[in-house]
């Protein structure tokens, strides 16, 4: 469902959660500022009783992410002229910042609003994995407009490049999450 327009009955529920919701729409992150009426939080902050919680998260810091820009720069500095490139950069990252989740909260009403964070490292079992992941986050609207063979050469040097990753089990790449809670 939207969460502007959430169909529930006003005070229904006790607890809200929201993973990577998203407020690119109306906040801006670097600037720490509104670009337009939020509504999403506003709904939300409706649908909880008095005393309700909600708790939502979004990344901080991915590392995966971040060294796959870096490898593809390196390894096929053409991408830096490629509108799909440019058009996305960085493909796949959230930019979202704790400080922005605090200030949307608080101005939909939210009380007590405290932020934490977790990090973890996250495993792929194999390179063709991790690919496949890359190519899944937002990678594919850079990698299918390159030539086949030319794809095939940076793969094996990216993954030449990605055994400084891997261990026993896997790929490892540390991710950093955090989290908002407010209560209504």
């Amino acid at each position: 469902m939207n969460a502007n327009h959430l169909g529930f009955c006003t005070g229904a529920f006790d607890i809200a959660l929201s993973g990577f919701m998203g407020w690119y729409d109306c906040f801006d992150f670097a600037n720490l500022q509104f670009t337009k009426p939020e509504t999403k939080a506003r709904e939300i902050w409706r649908v909880l009783r008095d005393g309700g919680r909600l708790i939502c998260c979004s990344w901080e810091q991915q590392q995966d992410l971040a060294w796959m820009e870096e490898a593809m720069i390196r390894h096929y500095p053409d991408i830096l002229q490629m509108r799909a490139f440019l058009d996305h950069r960085t493909i796949g990252m959230a930019y979202e910042k704790a400080e922005g989740y605090e200030i949307i909260l608080r101005s939909a009403g939210f009380r007590e609003v405290e932020i934490a964070r977790e990090s973890f490292v996250f495993v792929s079992t194999d390179e063709e994995e991790w690919w496949r992941q890359m190519y899944e986050v937002g990678w594919s609207i850079v990698i299918d407009k390159i030539e086949p063979a030319e794809v095939q050469r940076i793969k094996q040097a990216i993954f030449q490049d990605l055994q400084q990753f891997k261990h026993a089990d896997g790929l490892h790449f540390q991710k950093t999450v955090f989290f908002a809670r407010g209560v209504k």
